[in-house]
């Protein structure tokens, strides 16, 4: 099954009865981080757009809707990625629980270990600060590669592949943090499956992205991450990233 099939059974299985319980919790944390992510947003724009009108002199007063549109794409990618960010340290512990019974559901039969639901809070949280400390040094380099004469010409495509593999890093982690996997451990067992890595988290990247409708995704990514972890990663042994 390729990354694709994996986001589609991820998308069937949250709807499943046995299933669905798991999936309310982190649904409403994402509905609160996303609200509050928008009013503060919205409340900030109007901020920005008023001083930034105020500083301008007359003449060039046609270039605030410019600024404007520029801001409001600058401001709606910072309110993505911090709602990710956030929404996902918060919902952590329960996204763990949803890709465990997803993974118990796949294969027919509980998990061996059994965790105290403070250790999976403890867990899942820290392995989240661990992800960003993969995640932030690398953003910075991207960005700094693309204000980079030439190099930037190539920066749209990198953007595109980091993002499509910190996605499936996002959702794929679950499981393995469920089994006891290490974080350098899965990116070792991805890099021999990179193209269905990147498929699934190309998926994930774009649907994730969609405002709303993430809301629902981010679950259905948890359990197609979880798919992707039992077809393709469970057993894989692998040269390091």
């Amino acid at each position: 099954m390729n990354g694709l099939g994996c986001f589609s059974q991820g998308l069937g299985l949250i709807l499943k009865p046995g299933l669905r319980q798991y999936v309310m919790i982190p649904f409403l944390i994402n509905v609160v981080v996303l609200s509050f992510f928008i009013a503060y947003g919205i409340a900030q724009y109007d901020q920005w757009m008023a001083y930034i009108a105020g500083s301008l002199p007359d003449w060039a007063s046609f270039l605030s809707w410019i600024i404007g549109v520029l801001g409001l794409l600058v401001g709606f990618v910072i309110l993505l990625y911090g709602f990710l960010i956030v929404g996902n340290i918060i919902a952590a512990p329960f996204n763990a629980i949803l890709s465990v019974k997803v993974e118990e559901y796949l294969l027919g039969r509980p998990l061996t270990s059994s965790t105290p639901f403070t250790l999976v809070v403890l867990r899942s949280v820290s392995r989240e600060f661990i992800k960003l400390a993969y995640y932030l040094p690398r953003l910075l380099g991207l960005l700094i590669l693309s204000i980079i004469p030439v190099f930037n010409a190539l920066a749209p495509f990198l953007w595109l592949a980091f993002g499509a593999w910190m996605m499936t890093i996002q959702f794929a982690d679950y499981a393995a943090d469920n089994n006891e996997i290490s974080f350098s451990e899965l990116r070792r067992r991805m890099a021999s499956n990179k193209f269905d890595a990147l498929l699934f988290g190309t998926i994930a990247y774009v649907l994730v992205a969609v405002p709303l409708l993430n809301l629902i995704l981010i679950p259905a990514a948890v359990a197609g991450g979880t798919v992707f972890w039992v077809e393709h990663l469970a057993e894989v042994q692998a040269e390091a990233v």
